[in-house]
């Protein structure tokens, strides 16, 4: 009698552990499922924001924001930089600085500041026609043409490229450089290292020459 107590008593305890078994498989799973879940929430979660002065919304995908928004930045960064009055330089100018990074704040500010007192006091005007807008890694380039007026006296109709460099930083835009485009001095510049590496080149060959000859010699 006590035997078949003790055998069902080891039937329940079977019994329960694989219950138990069975209830820590399930949660196992579960937890599984939802941290699948959980990231891929993260890894594809969309931020849309409104920024002023924009007028679509603006959405990032796994932290990197849609073309879209580059280029409405572009827009704005440009038309800061590019197209002003002597009223409206200085101020545009501390706009465009609250978008710099840190780190190319002070250097920035110096030359925005300059240009912006030497605007007031030549009382120079300003207008940039974007024409293209070209996307690279980190890298804006906007191609148009440039009108400048001191009074109502035309001082300047040309084509500009401007270069952004930039980064994203907790969902923010920064500016690293903004630069005019030198196409000339770059090419001159590539034509330069062009000549100094034939001339390397060359300097090189008389060498082996040289060595070779007094190798020759003697022998």
């Amino acid at each position: 009698m006590k035997a078949d107590i003790f055998v069902q008593k080891s039937s329940n305890l079977f019994v329960e552990n694989r219950l138990l078994k069975f209830a820590v498989g399930a949660m196992a799973i579960a937890v599984c499922f939802n941290s699948l879940m959980v990231y891929r929430a993260v890894k594809y979660q969309r931020t849309v924001l409104i920024p002023p002065a924009m007028t679509g919304t603006v959405e990032f995908v796994q932290g990197k924001p849609t073309e879209g928004y580059v280029k409405d930045m572009s827009r704005r960064i440009v038309n800061l930089a590019t197209t002003y009055s002597p009223p409206t330089a200085r101020g545009q100018f501390d706009d465009l600085l609250s978008l710099y990074t840190p780190e190319a704040y002070p250097e920035a500010s110096r030359s925005w500041y300059s240009l912006a007192g030497r605007i007031e006091e030549s009382q120079v005007s300003s207008t940039f026609y974007m024409e293209k807008i070209i996307l690279g890694e980190n890298t804006i380039e906007m191609f148009g043409k440039l009108v400048q007026f001191a009074g109502n006296t035309p001082l300047e109709q040309a084509s500009k490229t401007y270069v952004v460099q930039y980064r994203i930083r907790d969902g923010r835009f920064e500016i690293s450089e903004f630069k005019e485009k030198n196409i000339r001095a770059d090419a001159d510049r590539l034509k330069a290292e062009v000549k100094t590496e034939k001339n390397l080149t060359k300097i090189a060959d008389a060498k082996m020459k040289m060595d070779k000859q007094a190798e020759t010699e003697t022998k």
